[in-house]
């Protein structure tokens, strides 16, 4: 860590003696994740901490088996400081390898089962973990970089908990057909912690402010993949703030769906600690997607869930040109459901009153709350939500943040009431991008009092404290004299009834600098196209401004292609429409 990243840390520690930060910091946060935990839950080891099919599993018997873990870890030689690959899946045993790894002090690196090969080859590349742990679903991944890289495996079911004996056998045969089982004991886990364990005082492993704990992955808005060097201390600071945002004892007790992946996301890992360190339980499912989000919640009866978009609008449909709640919808199923959250990608305002008519008439009293967050600052940033709810608003800065909007020409703060590039300062943002000083020099500055903070390249309007989302900077493009906005061009689009998505993409031009390029996803191609294309144009032209009329446009039936954490990939159709381009230079040339 830098000097000046040292002092601006030991700088928000000493702030947090603050009397005003007494509630809000009740527990320490300058400590490992584990502790933290731990701490909380002191007085609940009674209650349940996680589901996981008909299993329950209370506060007391997940502390006994994150030691468990870590001390058949330990044997095999996992130390402090030591970087531990994990590819996880949302089960029991991943909860307890990741809190297990934290005990211990190892810098958890999180990959994704969902990459490819390669993707996976480069992030191993970049960080050169002494061992991985992953489960024998993505283990075909890794078991051809075990010999190159010298790095140890280390292999577990996902169904290890799962009494469903038909599925197990299933599953089990499908991985032998793949390849990814293998009859070496000493790379099995569950192996590990059948052998005798060591004794361990895990109170003699040092713990350092602010000390690398986690490295995970992000394209960001540059669509460089880097991986984001995170700490305990900010991920502690960051679910206490999130707690302040409802009353003093309201998590307590409530069941949270835990369907979003936390081995290799900060908006999942940041869901899960903010449930087990608030005496939460935490209903783990392997059921994901989108379509499967409206039969968990009703199966865990939830009383709290996050999701980005896909999974909120799973709930509704369209009929008659309008969006409504789902005909399959059973009214008051629904009716434990209290907090709800958007993340991940902006909620379309287009949607968002049909998905609260939904929820309604399943019963539930939440109104869908939005925010913004990013994996530089372990997920969350602003919320909207609980005792800090707005309309039409993205939300309330969590407490320990510090918020400037920047005017990017001139470099100062904007005039209130203006839209400016929003940066944010506080314990939870990241130390740096690992081994990539200058992707972490562009969106990391200090100012004249030492402050250290981060651009997210987010433009954003203040209003009564609460935040209104404008637009990203860095999708931002000139065309001739007007500033573009995709988002704004989007939200227009997909209140069309023909359309099902859209992304707006810029073409580089040489006389007006960029052109905008629009990919739709129709739901049906028996329209005339002719009428559809004008009234779209006018809507355009009418709402935005005539330079951002598309002097492309590409259709499809299909829903539009989407990076493994549903954000819709934008760089992809960027990507497209440069080899379009370049291959019509080429022609031309000829």
């Amino acid at each position: 860590m830098k000097k000046e990243d040292l002092i601006s840390l030991r700088k928000q520690i000493s702030e947090l003696s603050d009397e005003k930060n007494q509630r809000l910091y009740s527990v320490n946060p300058n400590q490992t994740k584990y502790n933290y935990m731990l701490e909380n839950n002191a007085n609940h080891m009674n209650s349940i901490a996680l589901t996981f099919e008909n299993k329950k599993i209370t506060y007391e018997e997940l502390h006994e088996r994150i030691n468990q873990y870590a001390k058949a870890l330990y044997k095999k030689g996992v130390r402090k400081g030591d970087l531990i690959g994990v590819c996880t899946l949302n089960t029991p045993e991943s909860v307890y390898l990741l809190y297990a790894l934290n005990l211990l002090g190892a810098v958890v690196v999180g990959y994704s089962p969902f990459d490819n090969k390669e993707r996976i080859k480069k992030d191993v590349e970049l960080t050169k973990p002494k061992m991985i742990i992953t489960t024998d679903y993505s283990y075909g991944n890794f078991k051809d970089l075990e010999k190159s890289f010298n790095i140890s495996t280390l292999m577990y079911s996902p169904l290890e908990s799962s009494d469903n004996k038909l599925l197990k056998a299933l599953y089990g045969l499908s991985q032998f057909k793949s390849g990814n089982f293998i009859l070496d004991k000493n790379k099995k886990l569950m192996e590990l912690l059948k052998q005798s364990i060591p004794t361990i005082d895990f109170s003699t492993i040092p713990y350092v402010d602010g000390e690398l704990s986690d490295i995970l992955f992000t394209g960001g808005s540059s669509g460089i993949h880097k991986g984001v060097e995170l700490n305990d201390f900010g991920l502690n600071c960051s679910v206490a703030g999130i707690k302040s945002f409802y009353d003093e004892g309201y998590c307590d007790g409530l069941i949270y769906l835990g369907q979003i992946p936390f081995g290799h996301m900060a908006f999942g890992r940041s869901i899960l600690h903010f449930a087990l360190a608030n005496n939460m339980t935490y209903a783990l499912t392997l059921k994901a997607m989108p379509k499967d989000f409206y039969d968990e919640l009703v199966r865990t009866r939830a009383n709290g869930a996050s999701g980005g978009p896909p999974h909120w609008t799973s709930l509704i449909e369209m009929k008659n040109g309008i969006y409504v709640p789902r005909g399959d919808l059973k009214q008051n199923s629904l009716t434990n459901l209290e907090v709800t959250f958007s993340g991940g990608e902006a909620k379309k305002e287009a949607t968002e009153s049909a998905i609260n008519e939904a929820l309604s008439f399943c019963g539930s009293k939440a109104k869908l709350g939005d925010g913004l967050g990013a994996t530089e600052t372990w997920g969350s940033n602003i919320l909207n939500s609980g005792n800090y709810f707005m309309d039409g608003m993205l939300g309330y800065p969590i407490p320990n943040l510090k918020v400037k909007l920047i005017d990017p020409e001139t470099g100062k703060e904007v005039t209130k009431g203006s839209k400016g590039i929003v940066y944010f300062s506080g314990p939870s943002i990241m130390l740096g991008y690992y081994n990539n000083e200058e992707e972490t020099n562009k969106v990391i500055s200090y100012d004249e009092n030492g402050d250290r903070w981060l651009n997210l390249g987010d433009y954003l309007l203040e209003k009564d404290g609460f935040y209104k989302y404008v637009g990203r900077q860095k999708r931002n493009f000139v065309c001739g004299v007007d500033n573009i906005y995709p988002e704004q061009i989007e939200e227009l689009l997909i209140q069309m009834p023909e359309i099902r998505e859209a992304v707006v993409t810029p073409i580089s031009d040489d006389i007006l600098q960029y052109i905008p390029s629009y990919h739709i996803s129709l739901y049906s191609d028996d329209i005339d196209f002719e009428e559809f294309e004008n009234r779209m144009r006018k809507i355009i032209s009418k709402g935005v401004c005539e330079s951002a009329i598309p002097q492309k446009i590409e259709y499809t039936l299909e829903p539009l292609v989407r990076m493994t954490n549903s954000k819709i990939d934008i760089e992809y159709y960027k990507n497209k429409d440069l080899e379009e381009t370049q291959t019509k230079k080429l022609l031309l040339n000829k």
